[in-house]
C-alpha cells in the first residue's frame, strides 16, 4: 500500500452534518469513538519539502514525504487510588510444604478480588481460572459506541504490582514461584527467593495471581504473602526521562524506586519487569493516588516489542 498525504486541516466529525437545505437530521455514527492510530502522531517539520503526494529528494539516495517529530505526548497509563500494602492479601499465615501451593485467600478484600468465574483477559485472550487473585481489581476497558468496537485500556483499573513473601523463620535456601497472568493478560512467573525471618519482594508487576508454591528448603515456620508498593508500567520504559508519575497529587523528579525495562531476551523466572516498574517513596494506605504517564521512545514507537517489551515468562 502505497503513501497518501493530505491536505489539511483534517476535521473528523462524530456525525455527518446535514448540509443540503432540507435534508434530513444528521446521520449518526453508532461506533463513535476515538481514533486508532498505528505508531501515533507526528510534528511535520515545515521547512522540509513536503509536496502532497509527491516524494522529495534529499538526504543522498532516500526520497521523504515528510520529516518531524514525534508528537504523541505523554499517554495516560494509570490513574487509580492503590490499596493499602498488605503482607498477608493473598495468602494468611500459614505453614508451607515443598512442592505444595499456598492455600490463597478465598474472600474479595484489602485490595484483593476473587474472580468469581473464569475471567477472558485482553489483549492475550487467556483465560483466567476462577478464584484467582486480580490486584486492585480486575484489568477493564472503556469502551466507546453501541458496539464497543473501539476500547481503551481503563487507567483506572491498570495497576499491576509486585508480591512479597514474608518468613517468620529462615527460607533463604527455599524458593516461592508466583504464577499469574500481567496487566495484559500473558502468563507470568517468578522466582522469589524467600528471606531470613523478613521479607522477600518480587521485581515483577501481576495483575492475576494463580498461585505460590515453595520448593527448595524451608525452615517450617509459617509464611504469607501480600502485596507490595512496586508497579508496573504499563508501556516500555528504557529510562526515567520518558516516564511521568504523579503520587498523592505531587509531581515525582527524583528517580528514586524507578527501576528500567529488563529487555532481557528471552525473559525468565529471574529477570525483572519487561516494561519496568516504579516503587513509591511513602507507602500506600489506599488514599493516595497515583497517575503514571509515558511517553515512548521514537524508536520504540514502530513495533510490539518497543512499546510492551519482550514476552513475559
Amino acid at each position: 500500500m502505497s503513501i497518501t498525504a493530505f491536505k489539511g486541516p483534517l476535521i473528523v466529525p462524530l456525525n455527518d452534518a446535514a448540509v443540503a437545505a432540507g435534508a434530513a437530521a444528521q446521520t449518526y455514527n453508532p461506533d463513535a469513538g476515538p481514533s486508532l492510530f498505528g505508531s501515533g502522531f507526528a510534528l511535520l517539520d515545515p521547512r522540509w519539502g513536503y509536496r502532497g503526494g509527491g516524494g522529495q529528494a534529499g538526504f543522498g539516495n532516500n526520497a521523504y514525504l515528510g520529516l518531524g517529530w514525534m508528537a504523541c505526548g505523554d499517554v495516560e497509563l494509570i490513574n487509580a487510588t492503590p490499596s493499602a500494602i498488605a503482607a498477608n492479601n493473598m495468602a494468611a499465615s500459614q505453614a508451607p510444604t515443598a512442592g505444595v501451593a499456598l492455600t490463597l485467600v478465598a474472600a474479595t478484600g484489602a485490595g484483593i478480588t476473587v474472580l468469581p468465574a473464569a475471567t477472558l483477559l485482553y489483549p492475550a485472550l487467556n483465560t483466567a481460572p476462577a478464584n484467582a487473585l486480580a490486584v486492585d481489581g480486575a484489568p477493564g476497558l472503556v469502551a466507546f459506541g453501541q458496539s464497543g468496537a473501539v476500547a481503551l485500556y481503563d487507567p483506572t483499573k491498570a495497576l499491576a504490582r509486585n508480591v512479597r513473601i514474608t518468613s517468620a523463620g529462615n527460607d533463604s535456601a527455599a524458593t516461592f514461584t508466583v504464577a499469574g497472568y500481567d496487566l495484559y493478560g500473558y502468563a507470568q512467573t517468578e522466582a522469589i527467593t524467600g528471606a531470613n525471618t523478613g521479607i522477600a519482594s518480587g521485581k515483577k508487576a501481576f495483575k492475576i495471581i494463580t498461585s505460590i508454591t515453595p520448593s527448595g528448603t524451608l525452615s517450617g515456620s509459617n509464611v504469607q504473602a501480600g502485596t507490595g508498593d512496586v508497579y508496573g508500567l504499563p508501556l516500555r520504559a528504557d529510562d526515567w526521562g520518558h516516564v511521568t508519575v504523579v503520587w498523592n497529587n505531587a509531581f515525582i523528579t527524583a528517580n528514586t524506586g524507578f527501576v528500567v525495562a529488563d529487555t532481557t531476551s528471552p525473559a525468565t523466572t529471574t529477570t525483572g519487569d519487561v516494561r519496568g516498574t516504579y516503587a513509591v517513596q511513602s507507602a500506600s494506605d489506599g488514599t493516595k493516588t497515583m497517575q503514571v504517564y509515558v511517553t515512548p521512545k521514537v524508536g520504540n514507537i514502530g513495533s510490539a516489542l518497543g512499546l510492551t517489551g519482550v514476552a513475559p515468562v
